[in-house]
């Protein structure tokens, strides 16, 4: 995944660090391309050995037991086999049936997977996303219901949605055009990252124009926080001046 520097979601992602009397928000959005590089490559080529292996996991735990030909609910199949290790969660990461991108023994839906991989691997070089599975994403079913979410927690934390937000996001990726997927970290994750208390994460993936725009926010606890991030949190001047320039008109029109 090639990083795409853009000058306004710049000016979004300062808007989107500020200061609330709980914690101190960091977001932004980050545009990349789905062009491969560096080890984006080595990197398809381990998810593809992953899920195929995933799956050959799937058929051997399934022919170890026979199921009654009047199959009962999956829940009661499990409560009756405590022996087993196969759990419901586990059937549908690993059948390559269907998952949130598609069935995965189609390539485009193991690519757009492994996108996202390499999204979250270039966004957060600290972490190694490799292991997540295809469940562990979502996907959205409206840009309208991801628009409210984001808005949402922003407002949830007192903080106005900066004007213009969509609009520039809307600009580069092309909302309507888009497929978008969630993720909600794991404990784990967040164990990582020092005082981060909740953390959300959505993914715009436009096949059509070879895009993935990464949109995220995270709370933190002040008391993790050097002192340079210890300020007020508003919003400088040209950061407000230009997103709320009155040549551009509000709101943009989504349809689910």
């Amino acid at each position: 995944m090639k990083f795409v520097e853009v000058q306004d979601l710049e000016l979004i992602n300062s808007a989107l660090e500020f200061n609330t009397p709980d914690c101190k928000v960091f977001g932004g959005c980050d545009l990349y391309t789905t062009k491969a590089a560096g080890g984006d490559k080595k990197l398809y080529k381990s998810i593809d050995k992953q899920l195929n292996s995933m799956h050959q996991d799937f058929l051997l735990l399934s022919s170890s037991f026979s199921p009654p030909s009047a199959s009962p609910p999956l829940d009661g199949l499990m409560s009756k086999s405590a022996d087993m290790t196969l759990s419901s969660s586990y059937l549908p990461s690993t059948s390559l049936g269907s998952s949130p991108f598609g069935p995965l023994d189609q390539v485009s839906s193991r690519r757009t997977f492994a996108y996202l991989i390499a999204v979250l691997n270039a966004s957060h070089p600290d972490h190694d996303f490799s292991s997540l599975r295809p469940v562990d994403f979502k996907r959205e079913r409206s840009v309208n219901q991801v628009v409210n979410a984001f808005n949402n927690t922003l407002f949830s934390v007192g903080m106005p949605v900066p004007p213009r937000l969509w609009e520039i996001v809307d600009s580069h990726i092309d909302l309507k055009d888009s497929v978008i997927y969630s993720h909600t970290p794991s404990p784990s994750f967040l164990a990582d990252e020092p005082g981060t208390i909740w953390s959300m994460m959505w993914f715009f993936f436009n096949k059509r124009r070879k895009r993935v725009a990464y949109l995220f926010l995270k709370g933190t606890r002040h008391s993790y926080l050097s002192k340079r991030d210890d300020d007020d949190g508003s919003m400088s001047d040209d950061v407000i001046d230009y997103l709320s320039d009155d040549e551009v008109v509000g709101d943009l029109e989504l349809d689910d």
